[in-house]
Parts: C-alpha cells; structure tokens; sequence
C-alpha cells in the first residue's frame, strides 16, 4: 500500500487500558515505533474522570502524540439528558484546554431515548460555546447495515450533517467489500450535498476501521461478537482467508482515500509484525 495514508506513523491506532500504568507502556511501545496517532475509545471502565485524567497524561507526558477521544453518551450518560448534555460541555472543554482538536461522538451501542449523537449535535449547535470553532466532530458510520436499517442509518447521518459541525466521518468495520463500495458512493453524494448547502464546510475526512485478524481474536469474535459489526463466516474461520479479504478493504480504502484505523490490539512486536504485513510495510 504505497500511499502516505498507509505509511506507518500515519495510521491511527485505537488504544484501550485498564490502569495508567498499562497506558503509560502502551505509550511507550508506540513511541519507540512512531506511531503517534492514537484515538481512545470511551467505553466500560474507561470513561468520565478516568478517560479525562488519560488523556491529560499523555498529553503531558507524550505531547508528540496526537488524540482523538471519543465521547460516548450510553457510558457518558448522566442519569438525565440535561446532565448528559452539560457532562458533553465539561468534556469538551476539558480536552480543548489539554490541546485536543478533535473528537469522536458515538451514541452507542444501546441508544438512549432522550439523547443520542443526533441530538447531541442539534443541542451543540444551538449552545454558544467559545471552543467551537477549535474541536472539530466525528460521527460513525456503519455501511454494512441491512437495507431497512441502513436507510435509517442514511437518514442519521443526514441529520449529523445538517448540524455543519460535523467534520470527519468513521466508518464501522465489516467484510463485505462490495457492498463497502456501493455504500460508500452513497455517502460521497450525501457528502457532496452538505458541503454544496453548507459553504462553512470545506471538507468532511473519512476514516475507515480495520481489525487485525488472528486465531485469537477471530476466536473470542465468534464467541463474543461486537454488535453492528457484521463479519462473514469465511473470515471469522480463517486467518489466512482474513487476510485476503483485509487487503481487498483496505485497496477500497485506498481508492477512495480513507484513512484507516485499527481497533484490535497493537502493543507487542508481533502485533506490529502483522500490522505491517497487511499494509504491506
């Protein structure tokens, strides 16, 4: 993958951790290998102060390093909506004063009724907030979804759009590439329009995620699936069929220049061995 997309220190990684300690090594390790993207996933145990506290080490410890948190209101969520809405405030807040510039806002995996990212950007952008114009937004994407649920899906991410806040787009994991494709044609038109009605948008970047197979993971996968990730039988029972079909996502990526990043483990020699063999590094 001769791209500079592709090229090792510009491939972000998703970085999970259950202590500062562990953070600390994970930070380390990728330091020593130049990988200096890294995004933090705010889910289970890593979330609200310990998520913030994160992120403040690394950036005073690691300050080469460039963050993309996420915020995710099912584990932000504050027993109400106005309480969640004033925890999204705080955090932004927060991380624009460590440095950060970007963010990722996810509903969930179980969408609450009263707040979800769709409505979180709607009240966002009716809130007169000095750091608006320093965080840029990220929204998922999931373009595997069966027909019914991807027109809803569609629908979402128009609404997301018409905040103008958003400004980069990441796009869920699966392994129907050629469905991967068609959709992403959609969301190009649909990218297209907004910035054609909105001309405060310059541009919306795209990231595309990627699971590094191995027995391992593809094991615990099929015994612990993660929801709205849609991975076929072929893949989930072969490394080497994984592979193949990894290299075939990733040429679409190319094609359509989206920036990968990965959401499996990356923090032993051998996970960058093979990380570097599917890019071909």
């Amino acid at each position: 993958m001769n791209d500079s997309l592709f090229n090792l220190n510009n491939i972000r990684i998703e970085i999970s951790f259950k202590s500062f300690d562990e953070l600390r090594k994970r930070l380390a390790f990728y330091k020593s290998n130049n990988l200096y993207k890294i995004n933090i996933p705010c889910k289970n145990s890593l979330k609200k102060e310990f998520l913030l506290q994160s992120i403040e080490i690394i950036r005073e410890e690691y300050p080469n390093i460039d963050i993309i948190p996420h915020f995710s209101i099912l584990h932000e969520f504050n027993r109400n909506r106005l309480n969640t809405q004033d925890s999204f405030i705080n955090f932004l807040k927060t991380i624009n004063s460590l440095g950060c510039n970007n963010v990722l806002l996810v509903s969930g995996s179980q969408k609450r009724l009263t707040l979800d990212s769709v409505s979180a950007l709607s009240f966002l952008k009716d809130f007169p907030h000095p750091f608006n114009q320093k965080i840029s937004m990220g929204v998922a994407f999931n373009p595997y979804l069966p027909s019914l649920l991807f027109e809803e899906e569609i629908i979402r991410l128009k609404k997301k759009l018409q905040s103008g806040l958003v400004a980069h787009i990441w796009i869920q994991f699966g392994t129907d590439y050629k469905l991967l494709k068609s959709r992403i044609e959609i969301l190009l038109n649909i990218i297209k329009l907004t910035i054609k009605n909105n001309p405060k948008i310059a541009n919306i970047r795209l990231f595309g995620s990627i699971l590094i197979p191995s027995r391992q993971f593809l094991a615990r996968f099929k015994y612990r699936p993660w929801k709205g990730v849609y991975c076929s039988s072929e893949f989930l029972e072969s490394v080497d069929f994984a592979d193949n079909l990894l290299k075939n996502i990733l040429i679409t990526y190319k094609e359509y220049r989206i920036s990968p990043i990965v959401e499996t483990d990356v923090s032993t020699d051998d996970h960058l061995r093979k990380l570097k063999m599917i890019f071909n590094l």
